[in-house]
């Protein structure tokens, strides 16, 4: 690594730069205007502040090449599914355990609340066939319901911006610049942006699959360039579910360097 900030070719950066931010009522943009661009009263969070103050003497800018986000909610996998295939299996059930009900038709009693996911929260082991269990939270070895949906985790879109100059940007002035944006599908714990930055300007030491490549093409990373006095701002795009933003939350991570 480099000792200074002085004849410094841009694929070295002298020290580690890691970043991360937790997101979740921070809406930005508009679906009524179709737009991505921060409207009045909204307040992105800060995500990678490159000395935006110009308070430091050791910051000449640096690059993020890697963007991660992580959501905060995680569901557990049912341990036994009911349906017409499974139906007549033995099942052994400890508390905290879940069932999914697939199709109630199977069951020789009928489920208290019907089809969706069940919580076993009687405090000895429950044994027996699986459709013939009461899934009532009216016994000692009872069940709680936990909805048809639970689990489900809606597609969510985040948006990335670019200020330079200004530690108080304001909305629609123009201070907030798209970067780009990037959505977690439904179901999905995290993602990784890498795909949606923009190429670097200059070649990076990379390994890769280089299939589609032409001849003449050179091989680039993805990321993003700061200068001093730079901030990478993000927010959740309100569409859908997440109208007031993603209320179980996420992190958002950024790695790259410092030059």
């Amino acid at each position: 690594m480099a000792s200074t900030s002085t004849n410094k070719q841009p694929v070295f950066s002298d020290r580690p730069l890691f970043d991360s931010v937790r997101v979740t009522t921070q809406t930005v943009g508009s679906t009524a205007s179709n737009t991505l661009f921060v409207q009045g009263g909204q307040a992105p969070s800060i995500l990678v502040d490159m000395d935006a103050e110009l308070s430091e003497d050791n910051n000449n800018g640096g690059v993020v090449d890697a963007i991660t986000i992580v959501r905060n909610d995680k569901y557990r996998a049912p341990d036994y599914t009911i349906n017409s295939g499974t139906s007549g299996t033995v099942i052994s059930l400890t508390s905290g355990q879940l069932v999914f009900i697939e199709q109630t038709g199977v069951l020789g009693t009928a489920a208290e609340s019907g089809y969706g996911y069940y919580t076993y929260t009687g405090a000895s082991t429950l044994t027996g066939v699986n459709t013939s269990l009461e899934f009532s939270g009216g016994t000692s070895s009872g069940f709680s319901y936990n909805g048809a949906a639970y689990g489900y985790q809606p597609a969510v879109t985040f948006v990335f911006y670019h200020t330079r100059g200004t530690t108080t940007p304001i909305p629609g002035s123009g201070d907030y610049r798209v970067l780009f944006s990037k959505t977690i599908p439904a179901n999905s714990g995290q993602v990784d942006c890498s795909d949606a930055m923009p190429q670097l300007a200059y070649p990076m030491p990379t390994a890769g699959n280089t299939a589609g490549l032409g001849v003449a093409s050179p091989l680039r990373n993805k990321g993003i360039y700061l200068e001093r006095g730079d901030r990478i701002y993000v927010g959740v795009f309100p569409d859908g579910p997440n109208i007031s933003g993603y209320t179980p939350g996420a992190h958002v991570y950024a790695q790259g360097g410092f030059f």
